[in-house]
């Protein structure tokens, strides 16, 4: 496969972030803002969400038929799916509680631009969805749909209910969404 020198530059570019923040191993569910510090340590604070409801849900079961039908969004060049290798974590715990929680909390903080250098996270069980803020950014609700089904077409190793980790790197827009195992090294 031949790459052309801008992708291999975004993915030399993103492997140096991946070990930027690394995620506490576990913290109860719910949604945090996670920085390093100037002592190069992970801070993390709760994020207080609404109590959102009426939230539109998606088709999101593994393998369906809107999982990726076509991308909905004209994502910015050099948009690419990652599968990093790292922890596996529980199916159950991404797909039937971290989605739909991390779809909650971005919707209910969409029009909230995440700080620089930030995580936007939702810890359910052992799985942490999320959203990378290389730069002031909102998290948007139909991004996380969209990158979610992009990631999970080509990050497909699934076994006995668990799942290997993935992320969409969004260069574009200094942003990354994925979906990862606590206590794994992101961003």
């Amino acid at each position: 496969m031949k790459f052309s020198p801008v992708l291999l530059i975004s993915a030399i570019f993103g492997s140096a972030l991946a070990d930027s923040i690394t995620l506490p191993e576990s913290l109860p569910n719910g949604s945090y803002l996670i920085s390093v510090g100037a002592d190069g340590k992970p801070t993390w604070t709760e994020v207080a969400t609404a109590n959102v409801t009426d939230t539109p849900k998606r088709d999101i079961t593994p393998g369906s038929t809107s999982a990726r039908l076509g991308k909905r969004f004209p994502w910015p060049s050099q948009t690419y799916p990652y599968c990093p290798g790292g922890d596996w974590f529980l199916l159950s715990d991404f797909y039937d509680h971290a989605w739909n929680a991390f779809y909650d909390s971005c919707y209910a903080n969409g029009n909230h631009k995440f700080p620089q250098g930030t995580v936007f996270a939702n810890y359910q069980g052992n799985a942490v969805a999320y959203m990378c803020a290389y730069s002031a950014n909102p998290c948007s609700a139909d991004e996380w749909v969209d990158a979610v089904n992009w990631v999970s077409s080509n990050c497909v190793g699934r076994s006995d209910g668990w799942m290997e980790p993935g992320y969409l790197h969004v260069p574009g827009w200094n942003k990354r969404y994925g979906y990862a195992k606590g206590g794994s090294s992101i961003c």
